[in-house]
């Protein structure tokens, strides 16, 4: 929520708390005429806040707010002939519209409240003259005095919020340039180191290769959550449902003369991961398509699914595929390989609780708390 969303719905609660007093004050005094329209000031509020909260009418509800301060003030005002002091709050309404809405819209709207004020005290010198308003200078005078200056804090005001604003704007930008630079950095070492492990793996036995080139990935994994980053507008979150898809056709590519296989993705397009959470589970993925591409075998086709829902705890994380040969889940959790434990240490790093079955298939699921 924003300086400005802020201030609208304070505006609103003050108002609501201001006239159900008001209307109080007017029925215990007798005043059916004033009660009448702070009441009806009431229920418009009341409607503008409906509009503000439920519909997230910002604009209309910040030129009805204004609207509620100034019409029934003026109808009071007019009626009572400038007493029980209603003549304050109108001198205090060009704060309201600086607050609320763009400063040259604040300025037509001030010069048209101060033109319709002028308006009522020169038809009451004339319809009325007896109005005591009317016959003290000093009160007038008074009246224009405060009024200018009001108008001169609610410029001022704005003044100071745009230039705050436009200095936070400039040093978000060039932090934003900043971290756009380190994650490319960090995107650009990660690729050389992982050139250099494919090199090194053309040069070794056919035994070691295999582990270089699974290094290889999983360097290749990381290197894919930075590249998102700088590409992305924002710094602290990566789009899963995107993150899954590149890293697939990186792994696709890699052991594709392996199998053929169909990948089914079941996530939501704006389901997006904080940096550390989704580094982890880049490695996580790495290790689970690597091993069903290389081991998973389907005289029908393999098929590997995967699935990130978020429940009343988190998000449950399910990945599977449909390999035929069975595998000894509790075996391959005693006996861990490299991967297995990878596997469980980012899980940890994350948070989650891990679950491995076997049922047509192998299955992996992660529970996690909300990143």
């Amino acid at each position: 929520m924003n300086h400005h969303e802020i201030l609208l719905y304070g505006f609103h609660f003050s108002f609501l708390f201001i006239f159900i007093l008001a209307v109080i004050r007017d029925l215990l005094f007798g005043n059916y005429f004033n009660a009448s329209i702070n009441f009806s000031a009431l229920v418009t509020t009341a409607f503008s806040y409906y509009l503000l909260h439920f519909w997230s009418k910002k604009e209309l509800a910040s030129y009805l707010i204004i609207a509620i301060a100034v019409i029934p003030l003026y109808i009071l005002i007019y009626f009572n002939h400038f007493g029980n002091m209603v003549i304050i709050y109108v001198i205090l309404l060009p704060l309201a519209t600086f607050f609320l809405i763009p400063f040259k819209k604040a300025l037509i709207i001030n010069g048209f409240i101060y033109i319709l004020l002028i308006g009522i005290l020169y038809y009451l010198s004339i319809a009325q003259p007896e109005t005591p308003i009317i016959n003290n200078p000093l009160a007038l005078i008074n009246i224009a005095f405060v009024s200018m200056l009001t108008v001169f804090f609610g410029i001022f005001y704005h003044l100071a919020i745009e230039s705050t604003l436009s200095s936070l704007i400039y040093s978000n930008s060039q932090k934003d340039i900043l971290l756009c630079e380190v994650h490319h950095r960090v995107k650009n070492n990660l690729n050389v180191a992982a050139s250099m492990l494919g090199l090194q793996a053309l040069q070794e036995s056919s035994e070691l290769q295999p582990h270089i080139l699974k290094s290889k990935s999983r360097i290749e994994a990381i290197a894919t959550v930075h590249e998102m980053l700088y590409r992305q507008e924002s710094f602290d979150k990566v789009r899963f449902y995107d993150y899954v898809l590149r890293l697939e056709k990186l792994l696709g590519k890699a052991y594709k003369h392996d199998n053929t296989y169909q990948f089914n993705l079941n996530v939501d397009r704006d389901l997006a991961l904080p940096l550390d959470t989704m580094v982890q589970l880049g490695l996580i993925l790495n290790e689970m398509i690597t091993n069903s591409l290389k081991y998973a075998k389907n005289p029908q086709g393999l098929q590997i699914d995967i699935s990130m829902t978020q429940t009343s705890e988190g998000y449950l994380f399910n990945y599977k595929d449909n390999g035929i040969e069975y595998l000894d889940t509790d075996q391959m959790t005693q006996q861990k390989g490299l991967g297995m434990r990878l596997i469980e240490l980012s899980t940890q790093q994350i948070e989650g609780r891990l679950e491995i079955y076997y049922m047509n298939g192998l299955s992996y699921i992660i529970r996690m708390e909300d990143a």
